[in-house]
């Protein structure tokens, strides 16, 4: 993975673990702001994300891939399930060929995409968590700005089959992160 990169998911990492510090025992159940979760589904699904995106890094089947999804992710401990399978996830890009194509279910993409697609997951999910426990979304400027323009394109291809609603309309002098959440539909 080379610099950028590692640098963007470094800081997505930091947004979504303070997004989840914040969370409260009270706030798992209410709704967040990816509309059809609650705040501990949101959890759960990207945390779950770590699980999958190991996977699929490791040539795994479909089927065992997608077989995550109906599992419990969060543990006692949802802020140190996150970390454990953040790490396996990091651990696995670093010694692994990301030029190498992974069987995503939105088809056959390389692993650099792969490593792209979560950092939109840590830092839109983080928005979503943040709005769901009434907090500002803690997106540091320069992943903001990286996301609007570096990765503005994979947000509008990846479309609703990558989990994103349509764009909506962005005016003249909006800040990189309120571009990224008009691009991605929130």
């Amino acid at each position: 993975m080379d610099d950028v990169a590692t640098t963007q998911l470094d800081q997505a990492e930091a947004g979504w673990a303070t997004a989840l510090h914040r969370v409260r025992t009270s706030d798992l159940n209410r709704p967040s702001g990816a509309a059809q979760w609650s705040n501990a589904e949101l959890v759960n699904h990207l945390i779950g994300g770590g699980v999958r995106y190991t996977k699929l890094l490791e040539q795994a089947s479909t089927e065992e891939v997608e077989a995550t999804r109906g599992a419990d992710h969060l543990g006692e401990d949802m802020i140190e399930s996150f970390w454990t399978h953040e790490r396996s996830f990091r651990a696995l890009v670093n010694e692994c060929d990301l030029h190498a194509p992974v069987a995503h279910r939105i088809g056959s993409i390389p692993g650099t995409q792969l490593v792209q697609m979560r950092i939109l997951e840590l830092a839109l999910h983080a928005a979503d968590l943040s709005r769901g426990t009434g907090h500002d979304w803690p997106i540091d400027e320069s992943l903001a700005e990286f996301i609007s323009t570096d990765l503005g394109d994979l947000i509008i291809a990846l479309g609703a089959e990558g989990g994103y609603r349509p764009p909506r309309p962005i005016g003249e002098g909006v800040t990189h992160a309120q571009r990224v959440l008009l691009l991605s539909g929130r």
